[in-house]
């Protein structure tokens, strides 16, 4: 390397020390800008992949709803098998069942009572549920766009020609001396 520089440096009459500067900022300057290009790709990937992860924290949402359906219609149809179950029993046993202050009567309100208090439980939780799936949704998309501006405020020209400039602010005395 050292031969190369003084054979250029004897056949363009540059001194070795300047050659040796000016390539120091050439290479700062190519260093800074495929730096800032791998960060403001860096940037583009993360806010793509915040946006997908946006997109999958919605379908969740939508999936904690559909399967909420489904848990609540069980249990209507478990209620209703309890009931069922109640009054043929009762009747079986020869008791009257949808008589005011009887016992097959009380236990035939709890339990339609039980079933409505499981229902709005399993409904309140579907609500959680599906409302932190969107917070999640919305915080994906807040870091979608923070990573898109960061992406946009990159520019590897700039950071070149600055590194550039630093370099040869520092090798002053031997570039331009």
């Amino acid at each position: 390397m050292a031969f190369v520089v003084t054979a250029i440096a004897t056949a363009t009459g540059i001194a070795a020390t300047t050659l040796v500067a000016g390539a120091a900022v050439g290479v700062s300057a190519y260093g800074a800008y495929k730096g800032a290009q791998a960060n403001k790709s860096n940037a583009k990937f993360s806010a793509n992949q915040a946006k997908a992860n946006a997109a999958i924290a919605k379908r969740n949402a939508a999936d904690v709803v559909d399967r909420g359906k489904d848990a609540i219609a069980d249990q209507k149809k478990a209620t209703i098998r309890a009931l069922s179950n109640i009054r043929a029993s009762a009747a079986g046993a020869g008791l009257v069942v949808d008589q005011e202050g009887t016992l097959p009567q009380d236990l035939v309100m709890s339990m339609t009572e039980a079933g409505e208090l499981d229902i709005v439980r399993l409904q309140k939780n579907i609500d959680r549920e599906e409302q932190r799936a969107k917070d999640q949704g919305a915080n994906f998309t807040a870091q979608a766009g923070q990573f898109k501006a960061q992406a946009k405020s990159i520019n590897p020209f700039f950071s070149a020609a600055s590194a550039g400039l630093n370099a040869a602010a520092g090798s002053g005395d031997i570039l331009f001396g």
